[in-house]
């Protein structure tokens, strides 16, 4: 009997190290999957920026240079995701972190500061919610950083908050303030700013369809001095991921 005892431990131990092995190849294997999704979508950007500067159009350069602005969003989102990811959860608050800091830090010039304020609860996601709303919050953070006014000689602000509604529900809020009465600015603007100015309904377009990933919907408020979006959604159970990575091959199966 204690040989026997002997020999079932060693199994359990010998199949449990097995499967840590395999778990650990799976997540090298993923990693790697959005490192390189990362690298060919810089490259992409790279020949954007190439073809803009042959490009006369400033109609042409603000499409291509917003076309820019989203693939570096999507290179930054799969950066995070290799960086942080494991197989069936995602930390959202490093996540949605660097993408503000990223998309900010672009919008920023010596003329025009934003006074940031962002509160991301430690919420861990599945991939399959974490990248819709990623992708959500660099849109609606570029729209903001358009429109942001301060009042007066103040600077414009800026808030990304992300917290948990109840025990199974989160929330995204994006807002930023503004200055219906601030006058003309002395600077003229440039090329681009004035495209994107003319707006093309495409962000608020894929804004809804990035909430519809989530399955939630967009709210608006809109007031005299600010303007603020909200997504309420349904978190989905970290069970449902890990199922998924456990879930047969049906090819391999047929073999």
């Amino acid at each position: 009997m204690a040989e026997a005892y002997v020999q079932m431990t060693d199994t359990i131990l010998h199949d449990e190290a097995e499967l840590e092995d395999m778990v650990h190849q799976k997540e090298v294997l993923l990693r790697e999957v959005h490192h390189r999704v990362k690298n060919n979508l810089q490259l992409i950007a790279s020949i954007m920026n190439m073809q803009m500067r042959r490009t006369h159009s400033a109609e042409a350069r603000s499409i291509m240079r917003g076309l820019q602005d989203r693939v570096m969003s999507l290179a930054t989102i799969h950066r995070e995701l290799y960086q942080t990811a494991g197989l069936s959860d995602i930390h959202s608050d490093e996540l949605l972190t660097t993408i503000v800091r990223q998309i900010t830090n672009m919008a920023e010039r010596p003329d025009r500061r934003f006074a940031v304020r962002t509160e991301f609860a430690d919420i861990r996601m599945t991939p399959d919610q974490a990248v819709p709303l990623a992708l959500l919050v660099s849109e609606a953070v570029t729209n903001a950083l358009k429109y942001a006014h301060g009042s007066g000689n103040a600077q414009a602000q800026l808030w990304v908050l992300f917290r948990r509604v109840g025990e199974t529900r989160a929330e995204i809020t994006i807002g930023n303030s503004v200055d219906a009465a601030a006058p003309a600015s002395s600077v003229p603007p440039t090329e681009s700013e004035t495209m994107a100015a003319q707006g093309t309904g495409l962000g608020t377009q894929l804004i809804s369809a990035f909430a519809m990933q989530l399955g939630g919907s967009v709210e608006r408020a809109d007031t005299e001095d600010s303007y603020e979006l909200r997504v309420e959604f349904e978190l989905r159970p970290l069970s449902s991921a890990e199922e998924r990575n456990t879930e047969p091959d049906p090819e391999t199966d047929a073999d």
